[in-house]
């Protein structure tokens, strides 16, 4: 059996690299206790303002359809696709099962990036992470092209957003464009920084219900992320333990059965929730339930997806309903987030966006990628790459060092080919060359923003580094 060891602590000697670290998704270092602030329940301090964000340079491709449909995204936040039984694993999904029957599920859906802002900026807009730029080190997009909120609100529709996890709030990574209500108003609990997946899914819910016209709804719930912490009957569950440890609890390697079942709690959880949100939809909405990353329970990288290229964190659940998708259909042909924005955009009758790297993943004339590319920890020094095909899956890790694996012989990942594999061996220079080309969609560089000596001092606490 594979040794499993928590990563080290990420030592922080930048200003930009603290921001990335609290507001990035990443996960705290488990080898640092998380220790209470004298006042745990108590907001962080306000990050300093951004500048507002300028017009976004639309490229429509067509024209609105007749009839247009209204929206509904749904973000299971860090949920791994082979956990959900809709998918084959132990975490019961019915309610995810049901709108499978209406719809459509995607068995090889990888994302581009395993942390949370940037991986919705992507779904959103439909062009890789990278484009985007630091995100979290910046609080906003250098992406020049539209959100699908802002073409949505263009077209008259009514757009909300519900948020449940910090690194996603406006403050934090900018993804407010085009939204006429983004309620990301919580009191953040310093050693937790989610809100718990009731109350957005309540006020979600509650928006929906009061709308009149076309609405575009963006439901996130981050419950599934650490720590681990579902309310009862699901707490115990799945659980070989007394269900959630007490407050303040760091797991290492020893607790990790304890911990996927209460990971499995969590989804199970999620599931729970979605009965309100498909009522208020309606037969007639569009509805896309995503997961923006999985969660690492392996190789080495307990629970630390941020830093994971492995199928564990980059296969996501992805499930499409509503008019014009197909119902009961699987998909098995490996997609990427990234489709989901064109695809949003062709079903709800809205025009398409010329710059959007994603293609329709039910009405594309074009013939699709063999290829996914993802990144882990971009903009620094720890940076790493992967690409993966149906077959293969090669991971340049930095410094210097590459893994092969044979997907087909070796789902898990456990076989180390020794060399990137022949089919994928020139991926990375490709990648780069993209990027370069794709400059063109870019604004000018954001300006980092400076960090309060009050915030620093918190996530020193919290075990987030050392400046």
């Amino acid at each position: 059996m594979e040794q499993i060891s928590a990563p080290p602590g990420y030592p922080a000697n930048e200003m930009g690299l603290f921001l990335l670290l609290f507001i990035g998704c990443a996960s705290p270092p488990p080898e640092a206790p998380l220790v209470e602030t004298p006042n745990r329940e108590a907001l962080p301090p306000p990050l300093p303002p951004r500048a507002p964000a300028p017009e976004p340079d639309r490229s429509p491709v067509g024209q609105p359809a007749e009839a247009q449909y209204s929206i509904l995204l749904i973000s299971w936040d860090t949920v791994r696709a082979d956990h959900t039984s809709a998918y084959g694993g132990r975490a019961e999904t019915p309610h995810l099962e049901k709108l499978v029957e209406r719809g459509a599920l995607f068995e090889n859906a990888i994302t581009h990036i395993p942390e949370t802002a940037l991986s919705h900026w992507s779904v959103f807009t439909g062009v890789e992470p990278e484009l985007h730029g630091d995100v979290p080190g910046t609080g906003g997009s250098r992406y020049r092209g539209p959100t699908l909120a802002e073409i949505a609100k263009a077209y008259g529709y009514n757009t909300a957003a519900f948020i449940g996890g910090v690194t996603l709030a406006k403050e934090a990574c900018g993804l407010d464009r085009g939204f006429d209500v983004y309620d990301d108003r919580h009191n953040w609990e310093s050693t937790d920084l989610k809100r718990p997946g009731q109350d957005v899914v309540d006020r979600a819910a509650d928006w929906m219900n009061k709308q009149n016209g076309k609405t575009l709804t963006f439901v996130h719930l981050f419950d599934a992320h650490t720590p681990y912490r579902p309310p009862p009957p699901f707490d115990t569950r799945y659980a070989p333990g007394q269900g959630n440890p007490p407050e303040g609890f760091t797991p290492g390697p020893a607790d990790l059965e304890s911990q996927i079942a209460l990971y499995d709690g969590e989804i199970a959880y999620l599931d729970s929730l979605l009965p309100p949100l498909i009522e208020a939809a309606g037969p007639d909405t569009i509805i896309a339930l995503f997961s923006d990353h999985g969660e690492s329970f392996e190789h080495g990288y307990l629970y630390n997806h941020r830093d994971s290229l492995w199928d564990s964190t980059l296969k996501v659940p992805l499930v499409l309903a509503g008019p014009g998708v197909p119902p009961k259909s699987v998909f098995d042909q490996q997609v990427a987030l990234t489709d989901l924005f064109p695809t949003v955009l062709s079903l709800s009758g809205l025009p398409g966006e010329a710059k959007s790297q994603g293609q329709d993943l039910l009405n594309s004339d074009k013939s699709r990628p063999p290829i996914v590319h993802s990144i882990a920890r971009p903009f620094t020094e720890h940076s790493s790459f992967s690409a993966r095909s149906r077959q293969f899956k090669g991971i340049w890790k930095s410094p210097g060092t590459t893994l092969g694996y044979a997907l087909e012989t070796d789902p898990d990942e456990r076989l180390d080919l020794g060399e990137i594999p022949v089919s994928l061996a020139q991926e990375k220079e490709r990648y780069s060359t993209r990027l370069k080309e794709s400059a063109s969609l870019q604004r000018k560089a954001l300006i980092p923003r400076p960090i309060p000596e009050e915030t620093i001092q918190q996530l020193e606490a919290l075990g987030y580094g050392e400046r």
